[in-house]
C-alpha cells in the first residue's frame, strides 16, 4: 500500500462534505468522525495543548500549541520563549534572531496530527483505496488520503488511516514527509504513527500519547523493534477565538519553505 502524508502544512476547513463522498468511503468517514465525537468538534473555536515529542532522547518539540479548530491559524510557544506563528499563508518566528530551522514544519504538523480525525475530508482532499486488512496482526479498515496539486506546502505528502472496524477509531496513520525532500526519497522512508490513550467524555476524542515507527507496507507491520519517537499531548483546552492571539508581532522573521534536497 502506498500512502501520502499531510504534515501540518495544510490548513483545510472542517466543513462537512459527506454529501460529496459517495458509497462506502463516505460511510467510513462518517463512522470514523462520529466515533471521535465530531459533533462536539463543531462547537470548538480554538484548541490549546501542550505537546512533547522525543526522538530517542532528543527533544524535537516542547511547548504549547494554540490553533483554530476550523481555520488555518496556529502558534507554537516553545519553552525557550520563542514563538512560531502561522497566519494562514506563511510562518513567522519571534524574536527574529531565534533559531527555527523546522519552525514552519512544527507549527503546522502537530496541530494537524492532533486534528487528523476531523480533517479526513475537505477542500483539496482526495480519498481512495478503501481496503480491509490487518496491521500488526489486528483487523483494520484503511483509507488513503492524498491532495490536489498546489494544496498546501507539501501536496505530494499522503496519509493512510488505519481504522478499528469495530469502534471506528483511528488506531494508526501511515505517512511520508516531503518537507525539505523530494517525493521519491520520502516514499523510501514511510512511517506510521500509533495513536494511544484517547480522551473520553463530551469533548472531541483525541489521542494523548503517540508512538512513531518505521513502517513496513509490504508486510503491514512495524519495520523496527522499537518506536523511533514518542509523544504526548496534554492539558487540552478549548478557547474562544481571540485574533490577538494569532497576531504577528512587529519585527518577526518570515520562515520560508526549505529547498528540496
Amino acid at each position: 500500500m502506498k500512502t501520502r502524508t499531510l504534515p501540518a502544512i495544510l490548513a483545510f476547513s472542517s466543513v462537512s462534505v459527506f454529501a460529496d463522498i459517495s458509497g462506502e468511503i463516505g460511510e467510513t468517514v462518517s463512522k470514523t468522525q462520529t466515533a471521535h465525537n465530531l459533533e462536539s468538534w463543531w462547537g470548538k473555536d480554538v484548541v490549546q495543548a501542550d505537546v512533547l515529542i522525543d526522538f530517542g532522547g532528543m527533544i524535537a518539540v516542547d511547548g504549547t500549541f494554540t490553533f483554530e479548530a476550523h481555520g488555518p491559524k496556529a502558534r507554537y510557544d516553545r519553552k525557550d520563549g520563542t514563538t512560531i506563528f502561522f497566519d494562514g499563508e506563511t510562518a513567522w518566528v519571534h524574536p527574529a534572531e531565534a533559531e527555527a530551522s523546522r519552525g514552519r514544519f512544527h507549527v503546522l504538523t502537530w496541530p494537524w496530527f492532533i486534528m487528523a480525525p476531523f480533517k479526513m475530508e475537505g477542500d483539496g482532499i482526495q480519498l481512495s483505496e478503501l481496503e480491509e486488512g490487518t496491521f500488526n496482526g489486528e483487523p483494520r479498515v484503511t483509507l488513503l488520503q492524498t491532495f490536489g496539486s498546489g494544496v498546501g506546502d507539501t501536496p505530494d505528502d499522503w496519509y493512510r488511516f488505519f481504522i478499528n472496524p469495530d469502534t471506528g477509531v483511528i488506531e494508526e496513520m501511515s505517512y511520508i514527509v516531503t518537507y525539505g525532500k523530494d517525493a521519491e526519497t520520502a516514499n523510501e522512508e514511510p512511517s506510521i504513527i500509533r495513536y494511544l490513550d484517547y480522551s473520553d467524555g463530551s469533548d472531541p476524542i483525541i489521542s494523548q500519547t503517540y508512538e512513531f515507527w518505521l513502517w513496513d507496507p509490504e508486510n503491514q507491520t512495524y519495520a523496527a523493534d522499537q518506536p523511533k519517537a514518542t509523544g504526548t499531548v496534554s492539558n487540552i483546552t478549548y478557547l474562544d477565538l481571540d485574533e490577538e492571539v494569532f497576531a504577528i508581532p512587529e519585527g518577526a522573521r518570515e520562515l520560508t519553505l526549505p529547498d528540496v534536497d
